[in-house]
């Protein structure tokens, strides 16, 4: 993974483009300065009008990054953001319940402007989050669902599966809703920023946090970080982000990870 976000930064600085370490990995390098120890994930986020520039570059070579990192579109995955995969790997994850295959990845997250944190923000980013979930039901609950031992879970997976003709319909309409909000009211006249595709209206941040990027070391390499990295970390997280969880809490995903056949170094 660190390589994906090495060959990712570096992507970036070529094109132009903003991206800032985000959630557990920004947690990651302002208090161990690499991983979170049980951590094992690494999130990015983008401006909107740096992370739509970055899905039409990548567009134009087919999704390729380069000859191993392919980019992952909501289309084509069960998220509502885009990841980075390395196509040389294979990734198992939830093993034991529901087995899914993909490469090892990191995930980018778009960063929308809010003009404000009214009643009518949280309505948007309750509509947002509900596109998402019905995205999520679409393309993978209707079909786990169909061995559930709740007979209404199974039932209702068997007419998703007979309903549902555009599985990607809930993403598109959320998309449209994004940038039809995006042009009403343009960052230059927004306040806050929140990760509006998974509808946080929760963790909403000054958008002074991301003014300016700083220097952020992660893992002996320098990555990307918002000036306002404290209060940011402040806004996603209760509590002192400084102070280690309780040891219970310290719990690393469960996934299996190795190379395809010809490639392990």
């Amino acid at each position: 993974m660190l390589g994906i976000l090495s060959d990712f930064s570096e992507y970036c600085k070529d094109h132009d483009l903003t991206y800032f370490l985000d959630a557990g990995t920004l947690i990651g390098a302002v208090r161990h300065k690499g991983f979170i120890p049980w951590d094992d994930d690494i999130d990015v986020n983008m401006p909107r009008e740096d992370y739509d520039k970055f899905i039409a570059l990548t567009k134009e070579s087919d999704g390729m990054l380069n000859n191993h990192l392919k980019v992952e579109y909501p289309e084509e995955t069960l998220h509502v953001f885009l990841k980075i995969g390395d196509t040389r790997t294979v990734l198992v994850e939830y093993p034991d319940k529901f087995p899914m295959k993909c490469a090892v990845y990191i995930d980018i997250f778009p960063k929308d402007g809010l003009r404000d944190k009214s009643w009518r923000t949280k309505i948007l980013c309750s509509l947002s989050k509900t596109l998402a979930l019905v995205n999520w039901f679409c393309k993978f609950s209707i079909y786990v669902w169909k061995n559930d031992s709740h007979i209404v879970k199974r039932f209702i997976a068997f007419v998703g599966r007979k309903g549902i003709k555009h599985p990607n319909l809930a993403i598109e309409v959320q998309d449209k809703l994004i940038h039809w909000y995006k042009k009403r009211n343009p960052i230059e006249q927004c306040s806050y920023v929140t990760t509006l595709v998974n509808g946080e209206y929760h963790k909403i941040a000054p958008k002074t946090c991301f003014d300016e990027v700083i220097d952020m070391k992660f893992e002996g390499k320098t990555f990307d970080g918002p000036i306002g990295y404290d209060e940011y970390l402040h806004c996603l997280y209760e509590g002192d982000y400084m102070q280690l969880p309780p040891e219970d809490q310290r719990i690393p995903h469960k996934t299996i990870v190795y190379w395809k056949e010809g490639y392990k170094p």
